[in-house]
């Protein structure tokens, strides 16, 4: 019997964890689970999940530092973090961890950037512009949000960049002639979803009216409520993509781009992307999906990423 994509990355993990990849760290860390009132239900120890005092060595060892400074001082809450209460996360096979190994070392090098974008989008953008959001001249925003209570009526308590909001993994700035444009990246790794219906009033209430609006997203013929867009993965992509209209509708950009980053061998997931969210677009000229490695493919014969292709090789690739 063939083994799941995310059995064999498990696999594959823990065979760079016996290799030596972390660097010293010891596995068997742990998930909290809590209630919906917050009450503590149990605490569950995993080879998958390194322990909290060696979790930092999950991350690219040339950007822990810098990627810590990152979240904390641009207010950025970490996958887990209120469960768990440290951070970042343990798990090997974190798609947040996953994407920031793949590209926060090249958020400072815009010529590095502009190659992968123009790489995957084929567009010949003529340069990356640093996000405004951020304010200190990278050129990639992680865990983007934008106003979200005011365009896409997100007021949960407590609500910050990457928990409880639509936050786009990450998103980059780009100009092509006079015209701006907004590339957002949705990052997988191991995710599968059950088919589970999201559909209640606070959701329609919040995106019903983005998505009959939208000029990308097709309205449903039987409606919006109980729609494909009310289940995974087109749930998270439908909010991205009403959240960057958004932006364009307030003039910060003129165009948007999407990107979805999966790899090649988690196939339910592309197909799930193909399948159901993709026919669902007016058009999907300005819609990708892409391979991390084919994404960072530029890349592999510069010699500052010599080290990073190297680690990304071993760990993911």
């Amino acid at each position: 019997m063939t083994k799941s994509y995310k059995i064999q990355e498990k696999e594959r993990q823990f065979n760079c964890y016996n290799r030596g990849l972390f660097c010293g760290a010891k596995i068997f860390g742990h998930w909290n689970f809590y209630d919906h009132f917050g009450n503590f239900i149990k605490r569950v120890r995993s080879k998958n999940i390194l322990r909290p005092e060696d979790s930092l060595n999950n991350l690219y060892s040339e950007i822990q530092w810098t990627t810590l400074f990152y979240f904390k001082h641009q207010n950025i809450a970490w996958w887990r973090e209120n469960e768990d209460r440290y951070f970042p996360s343990g798990h090997l096979l974190s798609s947040q961890i996953h994407c920031l190994n793949h590209l926060f070392a090249l958020r400072n090098d815009k010529n590095a950037v502009l190659a992968i974008l123009n790489h995957v989008t084929e567009m010949g953008f003529d340069e990356v512009l640093p996000s405004s959001l951020d304010g200190d001249g990278g050129n990639i925003a992680f865990e983007f949000a934008y106003k979200n209570d005011e365009i896409l009526g997100e007021t949960d308590k407590g609500a910050r960049r990457g928990v409880l909001c639509t936050s786009i993994d990450a998103m980059i700035v780009a100009r092509k002639g006079e015209d701006k444009w907004l590339i957002p990246i949705e990052w997988k790794y191991t995710e599968n979803y059950e088919k589970e219906d999201k559909t209640n009033d606070t959701r329609l209430n919040r995106y019903g009216a983005g998505i009959v609006e939208s000029r990308r997203l097709k309205t449903p013929e039987n409606g919006v409520a109980h729609s494909i867009y009310f289940q995974e993965p087109s749930y998270e992509l439908m909010r991205q993509t009403i959240l960057t209209e958004g932006l364009i509708n307030r003039g910060l950009a003129n165009n948007m781009f999407h990107l979805v980053v999966i790899p090649e061998r988690n196939k339910v997931l592309r197909d799930a992307v193909e399948k159901e969210f993709v026919p669902m677009l007016e058009s999907n000229s300005k819609f990708r999906i892409i391979d991390p490695q084919s994404l960072l493919s530029p890349l592999e014969s510069n010699a500052n990423y010599k080290d990073l292709i190297t680690y990304l090789k071993t760990r993911y690739w």
